[in-house]
C-alpha cells in the first residue's frame, strides 16, 4: 500500500494543473480532466465533482445555494458565484442563463449619474461573459448596447468615462475589454445590489 501524498505535493500538483488548464475554455478543461481520469482508470464523475460540479446537477451545492448549477453556466462562473455567496435565484434576477448563453436582463443599473452607471454596465457585461464562458473578456459593442438599453449611454462623454474605469477592466474599444479581479468583485456587489433593490 502506498503512502498518501502530503498536502504540499497536492498543492504543487494542483498548481501545475491549473497553470496548464487556465488558457483553455471550460468545455476543453472538462474533456481533459475526464480523459486523464479515464487513462488512470478513475470514474469521470469524480472529476466533475472535483471541478465544481459544472456537469452535474448542482455539484456539492444544496439546491438554491451559492453556485447552484444552471444550464449554460461555466465552471468558473459557478466558482465565482460560490466565492461571492451568490445563488442561482439571484443570478436569474439579473441575467438570463440558458443553453444558448447568458444575457443581461435587468432593466436597472446602480449608480449616481451616467458615468457610474456606464462603468457598472460594462462590468455587468463582463460578468455576463464570465458566467457564460469562464472568460471575463467582452467587446465594446455589446457593452455600449447594454448602456443604450439601460439609458445610461452618454456619447459626448463616453471616452472620458472609459478613462475613469480605474482597475475594473483593462483593454480598449478596439481590442475589447477584460474584467480584472476588482471588476469581478464589483460585479458580485452589483448583482447583490440589484437583487436587494428589486
Amino acid at each position: 500500500m502506498t503512502n498518501p501524498i502530503d498536502a504540499i505535493k497536492v498543492a504543487e500538483i494542483t498548481s501545475k494543473i491549473v497553470h496548464l488548464l487556465n488558457p483553455l475554455g471550460s468545455e476543453d478543461r472538462q474533456k481533459i480532466i475526464s480523459a486523464v481520469l479515464t487513462v488512470l482508470g478513475e470514474s469521470s464523475t469524480a472529476g466533475a465533482n472535483l471541478a465544481g460540479g459544472a456537469g452535474s446537477a448542482g455539484g456539492a451545492n444544496p439546491p438554491g445555494g451559492p453556485g447552484q448549477h444552471l444550464d449554460g453556466l461555466s465552471a468558473r462562473g459557478a466558482t465565482w458565484m460560490r466565492q461571492n455567496q451568490i445563488t442561482a435565484d439571484q443570478i436569474q434576477e439579473v441575467f438570463e442563463v440558458g443553453s444558448s448563453g447568458v444575457t443581461v436582463i435587468t432593466g436597472n443599473i446602480p449608480g449616481n449619474g451616467k458615468k457610474t452607471k456606464t462603468l457598472n454596465a460594462y462590468v455587468l457585461q463582463g460578468v455576463c461573459r464570465y458566467l457564460a464562458s469562464g472568460d471575463p473578456s467582452f467587446d465594446d459593442k455589446a457593452a455600449r448596447g447594454l448602456c443604450e438599453t439601460l439609458g445610461c449611454f452618454d456619447g459626448a462623454n463616453h471616452a472620458a468615462t472609459m478613462n475613469a474605469k480605474g482597475s475594473l477592466f483593462t483593454g480598449s474599444k478596439k481590442t475589447g475589454w477584460k474584467l480584472t479581479a476588482p471588476g469581478l468583485k464589483q460585479g458580485a456587489a452589483l448583482v447583490k445590489q440589484l437583487v436587494a433593490g428589486a
